[in-house]
């Protein structure tokens, strides 16, 4: 009893909700789906789940796994942009040595 009292210590806010009969089927789904796995639990912890998995995905709210790997990968674009610069960069530079080189070559050989 003493985890349960807990649990509800820890969820203060009520939130009324309704769904569709289809919505409720499913919810019950599960349920029963994690029963069958020994995953006994109740519908407000599945419904938090649903919640929460909900909002961690939402990318217009930072600190979400999202919204992390939204920023991440635009950091990873504009590094490959850079190294792609560099090695254009790079390249110009290799085809300039060798034109020394074959200038310098011809120079001392002729």
């Amino acid at each position: 009893m003493k985890r349960s009292a807990n649990r509800h210590h820890l969820y203060s806010e009520r939130i009324s909700v309704g769904v569709t009969p289809d919505q409720r089927r499913r919810l019950e789904d599960i349920l029963k789906a994690r029963a069958r796995a020994g995953q006994m639990q109740s519908l407000a912890d599945v419904l938090r789940s649903a919640v929460g998995l909900f909002i961690a995905q939402q990318d217009d709210i930072p600190g979400t796994r999202a919204a992390i790997t939204r920023k991440l990968e635009g950091r990873f674009e504009a590094v490959e942009e850079r190294l792609s610069a560099l090695e254009a960069q790079l390249r110009e530079q290799s085809d300039l040595l060798e034109q020394l080189v074959a200038f310098f070559r011809k120079k001392r050989e002729g």
